[in-house]
């Protein structure tokens, strides 16, 4: 005997179109992004630490190469390694350990800038997939009113810019007085083979800060809405759902199940369940491409770090241990003490930003278990959020060490190990009294210089 039914109810789900305006301005959210990033493009572009072009062709954006870029980063990188050369030539009565320590400085600053232009002009592919990457997950959280509508993008960018531009201007023009006005032999191109390297993986590391920091605050928009989903057990607000219902008979046989025993179809929930882990899952692949993107940055430009920072606390413990009237001027001692507190500000940002993005992922996962949880109860289907309970988000360079704050105390342990070894060294090897690193800066050797 057939049975005859009802068929259920449809749910149809009216989301906001993208394209919906934020506000009078006239720009959606997503347009304010795209506005924010060519922004940052263009201005770490001066420094050659982003590709030539960034395109916009029909719905989305393409990172390209121009030759005019290629030759400039490629005569950089060549002028850069010819001075690196031309070092080991320049005549000087530094001791021998401080003159091992002035190479270290000058190789280590030489690869971590060759790094810092060269692997953008390399990876323009994976710069346009990070801008792909930014623009999807904030057009689909867009649909859930969960980002900041209204807010002020460009003003954390140039606070940031500014101010970092605003210390290495004053850092700079500080040391172009004590190499030039205090020793007036210093020639420009020695002292320039110092200072561009430092501002250039300066600029890089701003850069991936900002990228990071733009991450963490999707996981945040992230966090609101896994939060709104799990308290009011639904993502969308009620002006965006319609409901149609009607009915239709449907005939069945005897053998097919009842209404009782089928799935429902379109079931909203679940609908919401699939889009909130599209977006999670899609917010975590950004995040291991802006770590694969900056990875030899990180492991290049860290290493400069520890090791300048490392060299210059050893050149202050010879002035401290220096007798009166010896040692490095006054002036030197500042620029040093200046050269450590800038690098400490460059190792401990990033990691501080990376902790944060880890943070806001490991509150994601967290309130993932709990939806599982209590979806667990009364939906077949919560099996759907485990895959992504697996492990939080971490950056990493290249895998040789994790960008957190685990890596400073290896780095701080690193940095007393290797300032031993250089004192102990200094003492096996006395130096006279000719030698620079115990006479003041006014002498005519211009290799005497001992910090960036």
């Amino acid at each position: 005997m057939s049975k005859w039914l009802n068929k259920g109810k449809v749910s149809i789900l009216n989301l906001r179109p993208v394209e919906t305006l934020a506000g009078a301005g006239g720009t959606s959210e997503a347009g304010e992004f795209e506005q924010l990033f060519q922004l940052a493009f263009k201005c770490f572009r001066l420094f050659a630490l982003t590709p030539g072009q960034l395109q916009k062709q029909k719905d989305r954006y393409t990172v390209r190469n121009t030759r005019w870029m290629i030759a400039i980063v490629l005569v950089l990188v060549l002028v850069a390694w010819v001075a690196l050369v031309e070092t080991f030539f320049v005549e000087s009565r530094t001791a021998l350990i401080t003159g091992i320590a002035n190479h270290i400085q000058f190789l280590m600053n030489t690869i971590a800038l060759s790094a810092a232009w060269i692997v953008p002009q390399l990876k323009t592919t994976e710069l346009g997939t990070i801008l792909e990457g930014f623009m999807i997950i904030d057009r689909e959280l867009s649909a859930y009113s969960v980002l900041d509508a209204g807010a002020n993008k460009r003003l954390p960018f140039f606070l940031r810019y500014g101010a970092v531009l605003t210390g290495l201007a004053v850092l700079t023009i500080f040391d172009g007085y004590v190499s030039f006005a205090q020793l007036g032999t210093m020639e420009v191109w020695y002292w320039l083979s110092h200072q561009v390297p430092f501002l250039v993986y300066a600029l890089g590391f701003l850069y991936a800060y900002v990228l990071i920091s733009w991450l963490q605050t999707r996981f945040q928009h992230l966090n609101k809405l896994v939060e709104r989903y799990y308290r009011q057990g639904r993502i969308l607000a009620t002006s965006h759902h319609t409901t149609i219902e009607f009915a239709t008979l449907i005939k069945l046989d005897d053998q097919v199940p009842t209404v009782e025993d089928l799935q429902p179809i379109g079931n909203p929930e679940h609908s919401d369940d699939v889009k909130v882990l599209a977006i999670v899952s899609r917010t975590i692949d950004l995040g291991q491409k802006i770590e694969a993107y900056f990875g030899p940055l990180f492991l290049t430009v860290y290493t400069a770090l520890f090791s300048v920072t490392t060299i210059q606390l050893y050149y202050c413990y010879l002035h401290l241990n220096s007798k009166p009237g010896l040692g490095l001027s006054i002036e030197s001692l500042v620029q040093s003490g200046a050269i450590i507190l800038c690098n400490v500000i460059a190792i401990v940002a990033l990691p501080y930003v990376c902790e944060q993005v880890e943070s806001e992922s490991k509150l994601l996962m967290s309130s993932l278990s709990k939806l599982s949880m209590k979806h667990g109860q009364t939906a077949p289907h919560s099996s759907i959020w485990f895959p992504n309970l697996i492990s939080s988000v971490r950056f990493s360079a290249l895998g040789f060490f994790t960008i957190n704050y685990n890596m400073l105390s290896g780095l701080v342990a690193g940095m007393v190990t290797y300032l031993i070894i250089f004192i102990q060294f200094n003492s096996m090897v006395p130096a006279t009294k000719d030698d620079t690193h115990q006479s003041r800066r006014s002498t005519l050797v211009s290799e005497e210089r001992f910090s960036l």
